[in-house]
């Protein structure tokens, strides 16, 4: 059986690694981004922005900067830097809590997808299906994964 700190333990050499791997770059493997890249994206911003500050995941991250610099850059260039429009915005309206009365809305005309709405989107169903492949493949490893196939790590001077 494998305890938290074991887990733990794994995910701070991973971390680790991953750093080493990034170094000063922006992307993990070469100049443009790779599934692994939107995978560990998606790690990062979950583990950071989910978990609350206690956590021990959370905090083995907080240790590796340069992943953390990573995140906040691409969440800033390929999240929140996407197309505005085509997120609706919410304002709060006092008035909406009276009652109205029911009209039909009227059709707005569509318009076409700019190319950068297109990517955006491409982009986003491709992030998607990453992070479904991902989730697929870990528990297909750790589901064929045996502890006593594990060598000890304790001589690799990671805690």
């Amino acid at each position: 059986m494998v305890y938290s700190g074991q887990i733990y333990r794994r995910a701070n050499i991973a971390y680790g690694a991953l750093s080493s791997r990034l170094g000063e770059h922006n992307f993990l493997f070469e100049n443009s981004p790779s599934s692994v890249d939107a995978d560990l994206l998606a790690h990062v911003l979950v583990t950071l922005q989910v978990l609350p500050e206690t956590s021990v995941l959370r905090s083995k991250l907080l240790n590796h900067d340069n992943l953390v610099k990573y995140a906040e850059k691409h969440k800033a260039e390929f999240i929140e830097d996407g197309p505005s429009s085509s997120v609706p915005k919410f304002r709060a309206d006092p008035s909406s809590s009276t009652p109205r009365k029911e009209s039909k809305p009227k059709p707005k005309p569509k318009r076409e997808k700019t190319q950068e709405e297109k990517t955006f989107r491409k982009r986003a169903k491709y992030f998607l299906a990453a992070q479904l492949f991902a989730v697929v493949l870990f528990l297909s490893v750790m589901g064929r994964y045996d502890s006593s196939d594990l060598d000890d790590d304790e001589d690799l001077g990671f805690e």
